[in-house]
């Protein structure tokens, strides 16, 4: 927002005075009974990239200059608050989390959305679908403020306490805001307004409560007299492993199975999809999405490899269009890591990466599971390895653990975000070296759901005719 009055150089410098003064105010107030923190407020900014306004890598450095200040400033806890856009979110936590890696120091994160009076976020989201995004990253609590006060936000206040594994912060505004002679008026008195957070906290589980938009000195203190000795209800979240877009989230379990993938926005699959990327018919390959979710497709693989085209380019035109035109998670299927980033930096939703695997060893694991990482999406998971495709049971799982240990424990990918793919091979073909293909994949996904049972599983089932 300041470059737009000539002041995006002063941006480090102005964060860095605006925590240090806070922080001596607040170490002035602090005793050793009662310690004062700073909190550095992170705002949604004018542009919301899910929309062009502005890219990715733009809006990450934008927060990585205005962290670093905070945070040398002395603010002990980021907020990254009033977001409008999961984007937004990611490309600030992108920055933030650049800046601790350099510094090699940590604060507290926190992400915060705003959800609308129509019940969702500015663009649409659900809390389901802001959820599922925030969940793979490492911030500290997840929560809502600004919009609207707290009955309002009641009942998504319900969902996070019932959903989010992480602690949950909820900041409302004392009521609605109402134009009263020209200004905001919020009449929510101090009593009513902590009569709901004391609720939140002692019924619902809710962590960390304060005040937004038209709370007064008067109603932080009523606040801090009536919760500050609460204990919160103990939460038992059973969130569901899901995908999402930026609209909606999609389970990776369903009743009845299986999660369908739709593969004809796929430009190596599809003589459709591909005569249609030839011409750079946008809207017509939005079509053909769009009609693969009416048919039944739980999640859309989209592909834009096309000999003798610019694979990067075309995904970033596709993606942009695709992460707001439709309602179905996205899986990106490149073998490109670059390409692979350039469709992340514009999913809003929680998407999926296709694919992994160790035929060169451990070096596209290296080059793509850190994106996984850094933008919260699952991968898929090939069992091959140097020695090739694996054709029996036990060798698909020796590559599959080989996979998950590197995963989990080097790059810091949840169990729940890695689905294996087991292989499958054309049945028909009288190979006599595949004629027991179907069988071993079928033990092969047994033996890995025993030994790893959060993981999940994928077959492409059109390849064994």
């Amino acid at each position: 927002m300041l470059a737009e009055y000539g002041l995006a150089d002063q941006a480090h410098r102005l964060n860095l005075e605006a925590a240090r003064l806070a922080k001596k105010i607040a170490l002035d107030f602090s005793t050793p009974a009662r310690p004062r923190f700073v909190a550095g407020s992170m705002g949604p900014t004018t542009k919301l990239p899910s929309l062009g306004h502005i890219s990715f890598k733009e809006m990450e450095g934008a927060y990585y200059i205005q962290a670093k200040g905070l945070v040398e400033g002395g603010a002990d806890i980021l907020s990254v608050e009033t977001c409008q856009d999961v984007l937004q979110i990611k490309a600030a936590l992108a920055g933030i989390t650049k800046y601790f890696a350099e510094a090699r120091t940590r604060v507290p994160v926190i992400a915060s959305i705003t959800i609308e009076t129509m019940g969702t976020m500015l663009l649409g989201t659900e809390i389901s679908a802001a959820l599922t995004s925030l969940e793979p990253y490492d911030i500290d609590l997840i929560g809502m403020n600004c919009a609207t006060g707290p009955k309002e936000m009641s009942e998504n206040v319900r969902y996070l306490c019932a959903n989010s594994p992480k602690p949950v912060f909820i900041m409302p505004n004392a009521g609605i805001p109402e134009n009263v002679g020209g200004h905001a008026h919020y009449k929510l008195t101090p009593d009513e307004f902590v009569y709901y957070l004391s609720h939140f906290v002692k019924d619902l589980g809710v962590n960390v409560v304060g005040g937004c938009c038209g709370t007064t000195a008067a109603h932080l203190k009523k606040l801090v007299d009536s919760v500050g000795s609460l204990s919160p209800m103990k939460r038992s979240p059973t969130m569901a492993p899901s995908c999402s877009s930026l609209y909606q989230s999609a389970p990776l379990h369903i009743d009845p199975p299986p999660v369908l993938i739709g593969e004809r926005t796929n430009a190596n699959g599809s003589k459709q999809f591909r005569e249609l990327l030839a011409r750079e018919d946008w809207d017509g390959m939005v079509g053909m999405g769009k009609a693969q979710i009416r048919e039944g497709a739980h999640i859309l693989d989209v592909c834009a490899a096309y000999v003798g085209r610019d694979e990067a380019r075309d995904m970033r035109e596709l993606i942009t269009r695709f992460n707001t035109q439709m309602t179905a998670p996205l899986m990106i299927d490149s073998t490109e890591a670059p390409v692979i980033e350039e469709a992340l930096q514009r999913i809003a939703g929680k998407a999926i990466v296709n694919s992994i695997n160790m035929e060169d060893g451990e070096e596209r694991m290296e080059k793509v599971l850190p994106l996984c990482k850094k933008y919260g999406a699952a991968v898929v998971a090939l069992t091959i390895d140097e020695k090739g495709m694996a054709k029996s049971a036990g060798r698909k799982l020796e590559v599959a653990r080989r996979i998950h240990r590197l995963a989990t424990q080097r790059f810091g990918i949840p169990e729940h975000d890695l689905i294996f793919d087991t292989l499958t091979f054309t049945l028909g073909s009288g190979d006599e070296e595949f004629r027991k293909a179907g069988i071993e994949t079928l033990e092969a996904l047994r033996a890995i759901k025993k030994e790893f049972p959060a993981v999940h599983t994928s077959l492409g089932v059109s390849n064994i005719s």
